[in-house]
């Protein structure tokens, strides 16, 4: 069986390492952090993972553009293995990250996933502020990352302004999330969930019951979570190998097949 890890990270953070086990609950544990690509595909061979969809660390705590840089430097050590994914800006305030520029230099470089930390970055993920912007990224259909570590709202109000938007829910902690994200799944159709932190038993099979393995992205959220957990849940679930295949690989490859740039 062929696995990719849809949500893995490169570059140090700090010692301790925030993770989610509830909304608005971080607790900080110390975490294995891979520096570098050569690290995080001595991981991923480990666990027996053909290759992932990555971010760099300084994405989130230095800047976006100096962070996709740093990862492009990264992913460059082994392309076939390593998918680059992006972090955006509102081009009000960063144009270079404006439909047009933006486009141009995912195609050059080869990336067709992104990645948006509204708070963090201190700007709201709404029309009135990134309108063109997310009109474009839902048009091309290109996936963009989105985790409720801090809550749920974001992630509803955007997809009610952008109802076609493509998006993949991820580190959204450790306890049943099925209360925020069933409606979700059940209103709009290019909504995904990658399965790392999915530890309630049963979960992920009821999620395929209802809504169809196609909606699941294999996914470890590395370093919040060590990947071999993720993939036993996977393995261990109960549903059939063709949920498993859809899962492990299928569905982040179509969705990577679907994007227009």
């Amino acid at each position: 069986m062929k696995w990719i890890d849809c949500s893995c990270g490169i570059g140090y953070r700090t010692v301790n390492s925030d993770i989610v086990n509830h909304e608005f609950f971080l607790i900080r544990e110390q975490v294995e952090q891979a520096r570098h690509a050569e690290e995080l595909l001595e991981t991923l061979d480990f666990c027996g993972i053909a290759g992932a969809a990555v971010y760099h660390a300084t994405m989130i705590d230095v800047d976006p553009g100096y962070g996709n840089a740093k990862l492009m430097e990264e992913t460059a050590k082994a392309p076939e293995r390593l998918i680059p994914t992006w972090t955006i800006l509102p081009a009000v305030t960063d144009e270079e990250f404006a439909p047009e520029p933006l486009f141009n230099r995912m195609k050059q470089s080869g990336v067709r996933l992104l990645r948006a930390y509204p708070e963090r970055n201190r700007y709201l993920l709404n029309a009135v502020t990134m309108g063109e912007q997310l009109d474009a990224i839902s048009a091309a259909r290109i996936p963009l990352y989105l985790s409720p570590s801090t809550g749920w709202e974001h992630i509803y109000s955007v997809l009610e302004q952008f109802p076609e938007l493509t998006v993949i829910v991820h580190n959204y902690g450790l306890w049943s999330h099925a209360r925020f994200l069933y409606p979700l799944l059940r209103t709009y159709r290019n909504v995904y969930i990658e399965c790392g932190d999915m530890q309630t038993a049963g979960e992920l099979k009821q999620i395929c019951g209802k809504f169809g393995s196609e909606r699941i992205l294999f996914g470890s959220d590395f370093p919040s979570n060590n990947i071999g957990g993720p993939l036993a849940t996977v393995i261990g679930s109960g549903i059939g190998q063709a949920d498993i295949k859809n899962i492990a690989c299928g569905n982040i490859e179509r969705l990577l097949s679907e994007v227009r740039l």
